[in-house]
């Protein structure tokens, strides 16, 4: 890949090979500001998937059974975390409705299949997430209306690495606000440049902490330095989206993998708190 590469390639590149894995272009033209979601696609996902069950939420809501079940997620979210609501999905007056399905372990159940391949999983770029601003991310990857993946893409001929990306991160993406909150939105976000991936799973401003998401010099598993092989085919860092942003590999990641670790520990006051931390696989 050449070198000449400005930002906005590197996004295009990543969207497109997105487009070829799985997802649909997004737009933040359908986000609710609000709400943190894309109220239509959520409802658009739990009306394909599940009829029935929808039939019966109509019957007791009514006309506002949409602006219903859009509250009720964004409160489950609230009181269990994305994750749990993601696995469990949730339930209202005896309804259970699923907010994703999970691939299954055999196409046995055509059913089963049909549902998991109704999940929509779209890309957007220059995503206006706040009320507040006028900010953009550089792209951001939604789950049946629900964003769950943040990318910050930088580029060294333009004179940026991931150590901006780093930067943008911690200090220009207030945590406080609802789009940043931990395990309510986005359970992780990426810095990527031509060379190197890096990660975190909460924003915290300046005490963000963030790991290496490199493959190391030789590829996984093999003996080698920091940082990633050379790709002739693309970028260094096109592992992202081939393997790792891939709609099946995304999907059981959310499904088995992704973790969220509890832990004794004490707060300012000196009060015993619980402390919480996701655990995202990576190489």
């Amino acid at each position: 890949m050449s070198a000449k590469a400005n930002e906005k390639e590197l996004e295009e590149w990543y969207e497109q090979g997105l487009l070829g894995k799985g997802y649909v272009k997004g737009t933040d033209a359908t986000f609710d500001k609000e709400s943190m979601l894309d109220n239509g696609q959520l409802i658009t996902f739990i009306k394909a998937t599940q009829p029935k069950e929808w039939e019966r939420y109509n019957r007791v809501y009514g006309s506002s059974s949409e602006d219903q079940l859009v509250s009720r997620a964004g409160k489950e979210i609230s009181n269990h975390g994305l994750i749990k609501v993601l696995r469990e999905g949730i339930k209202d007056r005896g309804i259970q409705f699923k907010i994703a399905f999970f691939k299954p372990e055999t196409t046995i159940n055509e059913e089963d299949s049909r549902r998991y391949e109704s999940n929509i999983l779209s890309c957007v770029r220059q995503f206006h997430y706040s009320i507040k601003n006028s900010n953009t991310i550089d792209m951001v990857l939604l789950l049946n209306g629900i964003p769950i993946i943040v990318i910050e893409f930088k580029n060294q001929t333009t004179g940026q690495t991931i150590e901006n990306a780093k930067a943008q991160l911690m200090y220009d993406r207030d945590p406080n606000e609802p789009f940043f909150r931990f395990n309510e939105r986005n359970l992780a976000y990426f810095g990527v440049d031509n060379w190197n991936v890096c990660m975190t799973t909460r924003l915290a401003g300046p005490k963000t902490r963030f790991l290496p998401f490199d493959q190391g010099s030789n590829g996984p598993g093999n003996v080698g330095g920091k940082g990633n092989p050379v790709n002739l085919d693309g970028y260094s860092t096109s592992y992202l989206w081939e393997k790792v942003l891939a709609k099946d590999s995304i999907m059981e990641i959310l499904h088995k993998f992704i973790h969220l670790e509890e832990t004794d520990g004490t707060n300012t006051d000196g009060n015993r708190s619980k402390k919480q931390k996701i655990l995202f696989p990576r190489y």
